[in-house]
């Protein structure tokens, strides 16, 4: 196959999974880049997720994916119930023998740590403090301003920026930005050790539990940690100052207060909470384009998903291999061509997934006694008839490295 020159070079604006993905596959398809993040390592930033069968499958190509379970937790099961404890419907979480990799639960650190360090082991570097704010181009190169005054120049450049991306402001002013889906997200994180009322089969399951007073998640993290999540709708999200003074007790108080009444382990979970954070859940509306000229977008940057679709993380990994691949096939000068397909071939199953979250945060409503009875009915009835085949669409997709795409 014709391969880009060895002299061409990738900036990636954005330090994030799809980026940190997208460095690692590019070294693998001996493609030279370079990645600028703009703000500073914390070794402790984010919440947890569940890293689904086809994600692991990209952790796989990569030969992280045994790693990425050792930090983790396997989620063998995902399990509903109501308030009360009953189980509403259950159905498997993937299975090895059907998709080659099971779904793994950790934090989102946990996950950088293990990318950060297998970059480490490739000799690639992260350039921390590089807020972008001015891109250039024009018929030979592309050139990354930061605020900081410096810059740098490259052949192409991929905003992997996130939900909020820089990138996609400079190169799209007019495109659609992030949306606010009504729900306002808490989560934490509680040592397993404090928590014997979490069984066997809790740690070894994604648990949702649909209650009259709001959806309650949980699961087990890896590390000896639980981790937990809690979406509330809500009119308005949260301002900056809301969001910048949160506080273990304000966040412990306000879960405790909500989901007293709810099944064990919920109060014990939040009791023993060590750890919390909340955000606003946001997604982003379809773009006319992912790219233009010499830049191209990936991961939320182009699509962001809200985390009731539980394809957030994956869909980066994606996202992160297939354009790598489509880089390694492209012939001298073909980038152009790698953007176009890039785009055509990843536009129809992000959109799927993302209308998929939405959907699912409409049933985390707070709902009255007789509301909710009729709610967990339609679920026991309709997620065994539905949801396998959802499923098994979701996770079925899987990129093979070796072949040309």
């Amino acid at each position: 196959m014709t391969q880009l020159p060895t002299s061409f070079h990738v900036l990636i604006a954005g330090g994030g999974i799809s980026g940190l993905a997208l460095a690692l596959f590019l070294k693998k398809a001996g493609i030279s880049c370079s990645i600028y993040e703009a703000y500073g390592y914390k070794a402790t930033i984010g919440a947890g997720f569940n890293i689904a069968p086809n994600g692991m499958n990209v952790l796989d190509a990569l030969g992280l994916a045994e790693r990425v379970t050792a930090a983790g937790a396997v989620s063998e099961e995902l399990c509903m119930r109501n308030g009360k404890g009953k189980v509403i419907a259950n159905l498997p979480n993937g299975s090895i023998e059907k998709y080659g990799q099971q779904g793994v639960s950790l934090s989102r650190a946990a996950l950088y740590d293990i990318l950060l360090q297998e970059l480490k082991e490739q000799d690639l570097t992260v350039h921390y403090q590089k807020r972008l704010c001015s891109i250039r181009q024009d018929e030979t190169q592309v050139t990354a301003v930061f605020t900081d005054g410096s810059r740098v120049t490259g052949d192409i450049l991929i905003g992997a920026d996130g939900v909020h991306s820089t990138t996609r402001q400079l190169l799209f002013p007019d495109a659609p930005t992030p949306a606010f889906t009504g729900m306002k997200n808490y989560g934490g994180f509680a040592p397993l050790s404090a928590l014997p009322e979490m069984t066997t089969r809790e740690i070894g399951s994604l648990n949702f539990t649909f209650g009259n007073d709001g959806f309650f998640g949980y699961c087990a993290a890896g590390n000896g940690m639980a981790m937990w999540w809690s979406n509330l709708p809500s009119d308005v999200p949260f301002t900056k100052e809301e969001l910048d003074s949160t506080t273990v007790e304000e966040v412990k108080a306000l879960m405790a207060a909500r989901y007293k009444d709810y099944h064990a382990p919920i109060p014990a979970l939040i009791t023993h909470t060590e750890k919390v954070l909340k955000v606003n859940v946001a997604d982003i509306a379809s773009l006319p384009s992912w790219h233009k000229d010499r830049v191209l977008l990936i991961g939320d940057a182009a699509h962001a998903v809200s985390p009731n679709a539980g394809q957030g993380a994956s869909m980066a990994l994606e996202d992160a291999m297939y354009l790598g691949m489509l880089l390694r096939d492209a012939g001298v000068g073909s980038y152009a061509a790698a953007f176009r397909k890039f785009e055509t071939d990843r536009k129809p199953r992000v959109e799927k997934i993302v209308a998929e979250g939405r959907r699912r945060g409409k049933s985390k409503t707070i709902l009255r006694p007789w509301q909710a009875k009729i709610r967990d009915w339609m679920m026991a009835i309709f997620i065994p008839l539905f949801a396998p085949k959802n499923f098994d669409w979701l996770y079925r997709y899987k990129l093979d490295w070796q072949m040309k795409y």
